[in-house]
């Protein structure tokens, strides 16, 4: 990338800008060899940024390490050509600037285009990250851990989360999260479809459909991964029944693998979000949709309350105690939904899922009637000691 008529007149004649401090050089004589390109690149970026005022070349060359050795006058310019363009395309936004009334012109950086703005961070954003870095630091076994960490880091300094109240159990509560290593061909297979998600190349499993208690092969082009209560999902268009569908990735079964053909287009408006974070009563269809009201005890209302989805409501009763009301069109999943509470919840409206929570819950009490029984001692092995 070659310079201007007007910036090769700045260059080529010496300014009056004030330039910043000079960062440390090369030893006088020394050659170009002395200084890598990486770090004569990071000198120069360095002392834009550190300059108040634009710098002719005038002033860069000398006095930065990597352009301070013997090379004659126009290797140097062609060598800082070379550079400003390499750090252009990388995105460093470096500007020339002409003769302004205080007589200053040549090469800035601009700092507000150059720095990020500042990140802040509310309590529940803090908190959501708080749970999400312990599950970095935890699920070594995880293929997205150490580049999820990693991004982490650029952001925990902002957090207003200190001690006791960045590592809260009540925070993993609120959002699901456990921390806990993956197992069997779970971590593998994240790599493959992180792989096909970034090279938009389509993939085929065995999948296990809890529903129909049946495994199929699938062949999906996938658009997403996303995480949600303890669960990796892929969420993309399944080719055999050409919808989009979400599939939880551990219950893939044996190892998923990447199909040759050509890349498919992820649809503009997909938000990967919208599918993954759907609870299971939205999932699967058993009636036409209907308004379900649970009564939730003190001592698991508030995080009903502090972790409310678009369209659930929720009222305060006295005590401390709240009703969730939420859509639902899957009635089996509403009971899990409460089972899960164990005696902190029950189902109020309507009367039909009420009677069928009712009813699990009978279930589940007679399979435990009776007196306790105690299983025999395991026979001796031929041959053992005796006790």
């Amino acid at each position: 990338m070659g310079t201007t008529d007007d910036e090769l007149d700045g260059v080529n004649r010496s300014g009056s800008a004030k330039a910043g401090p000079a960062l440390p050089s090369s030893s006088s004589g020394g050659d170009a060899g002395r200084i890598s390109k990486p770090e004569r690149l990071l000198n120069l970026v360095a002392f834009l940024l550190s300059s108040r005022n634009a710098v002719p070349f005038a002033q860069i060359k000398g006095r930065v390490a990597g352009y301070d050795d013997d090379a004659s006058p126009e290797a140097l310019e062609k060598r800082f050509d070379r550079d400003k363009a390499e750090l252009r395309g990388l995105g460093v936004p470096i500007v020339y600037e002409p003769l302004d009334e205080h007589g200053h012109e040549g090469y800035r950086i601009p700092r507000e285009q150059y720095f990020l703005p500042e990140i802040r961070l509310g309590v529940e954003e803090a908190a959501a990250l708080a749970v999400v870095q312990r599950y970095a630091q935890t699920a070594t076994a995880d293929p997205l851990a150490r580049p999820l960490a990693s991004a982490l880091r650029k952001v925990v300094v902002d957090s207003p989360l200190t001690g006791a109240a960045a590592a809260s159990i009540t925070e993993q509560h609120m959002l699901g999260v456990r921390t806990e290593e993956l197992t069997g061909d779970v971590g593998p297979n994240l790599e493959v479809l992180t792989d096909a998600v970034l090279r938009r190349r389509a993939i085929r499993f065995r999948y296990y459909s809890i529903g129909r208690d049946e495994e199929n092969q699938r062949e999906v082009e996938p658009y997403g991964l996303g995480w949600h209560d303890r669960h990796w999902y892929v969420v993309g268009r399944d080719r055999g029944r050409d919808a989009e569908r979400r599939f939880r990735v551990d219950r893939i079964r044996g190892r998923a693998r990447i199909l040759a053909g050509p890349v498919f287009n992820v649809p503009e408006d997909f938000d990967v979000s919208k599918h993954v974070d759907r609870p299971a009563f939205l999932l699967r269809r058993d009636g036409q949709g209907e308004r379900v009201t649970v009564e939730l005890r003190p001592d698991v209302a508030f995080m009903a309350r502090d972790a409310l989805r678009e369209g659930w409501t929720y009222d305060e009763l006295p005590g401390g105690a709240g009703l969730l009301e939420f859509d639902a069109t899957d009635r089996r999943a509403v009971v899990r939904f409460v089972a899960r509470h164990m005696d902190r919840a029950r189902v109020t409206a309507p009367a039909e899922v009420r009677e069928m929570a009712r009813s699990n819950f009978r279930s589940i009490l007679a399979a435990h009637e009776g007196p306790a029984t105690v299983a025999p001692a395991p026979a001796a092995k031929r041959g053992g000691r005796r006790p």
